[in-house]
């Protein structure tokens, strides 16, 4: 009587902890529960990771060149790690997207800037004096071509010719090359030495004239 009293406690116990499991979610070997929480710190995980991703981007589209962009040491910690190697292909991507956009409008304006100046060349009369003997003269030959077609009138003084030694004299020219830029039959401005266009000394010299 004492032994079917017991096996009816056992069984009543039996029964109270399956309903306990089956309202509470968990599988009758006790496992379910863990697995539960296991997946709950799993989601926590990947919750935290991608708030370290994108962290990450943030900082490295704030990187200058003269520190070491954090996703690169990022991945270089953890270069088996895809999604950083898909966030540095973006990134990258993006910024050289960002370059070339920069470069075409730079393009578009030293364009524009440029139309502006040989606009104003066609008023403009310039006169060359230069010697066959000087290197720089033969140097300074390359880039007289900006002259071609864009100003008033563009004349040529050899300085070793008899019949120019008083226009030489006229002028005051003491040194080739020298470039003399003339503006209703008055000289404005004038350039000895090396000339080299489109260096920036050039262009400064041309967007100065009167």
């Amino acid at each position: 009587m004492r032994t079917l009293g017991l096996l009816l406690a056992l069984l009543s116990l039996s029964v109270s902890v399956q309903a306990y499991w089956f309202r509470e979610g968990v599988d009758y070997f006790g496992t379910g529960k863990r697995e539960e929480k296991k997946e709950k710190k799993e989601e926590v995980k990947k919750e935290d990771r991608e708030k370290y991703y994108e962290e990450l981007y943030r900082q490295a589209q704030e990187w200058f060149p003269e520190t070491t962009n954090p996703l690169e040491r990022a991945f270089y910690k953890n270069p088996d790690d895809p999604k950083l190697v898909e966030l540095l292909d973006k990134f990258y991507t993006e910024r050289t997207a960002k370059a070339n956009l920069l470069a075409s409008k730079l393009i578009a304006l030293q364009t524009q800037k440029e139309e502006k100046l040989m606009e104003k060349l066609k008023d403009y009369t310039v006169i060359y004096f230069y010697s066959p003997q000087c290197p720089y003269c033969k140097a300074s030959e390359q880039y007289l071509g900006v002259f071609d077609g864009r100003v008033k009138q563009f004349l040529r003084v050899n300085t070793l010719l008899p019949e120019n030694a008083r226009f030489v004299r006229d002028f005051g020219v003491q040194s080739v090359p020298t470039l003399i830029f003339m503006k209703n039959g008055k000289e404005v401005r004038r350039w000895v030495g090396l000339w080299v266009y489109p260096s920036q000394s050039a262009i400064n010299f041309l967007e100065g004239l009167p």
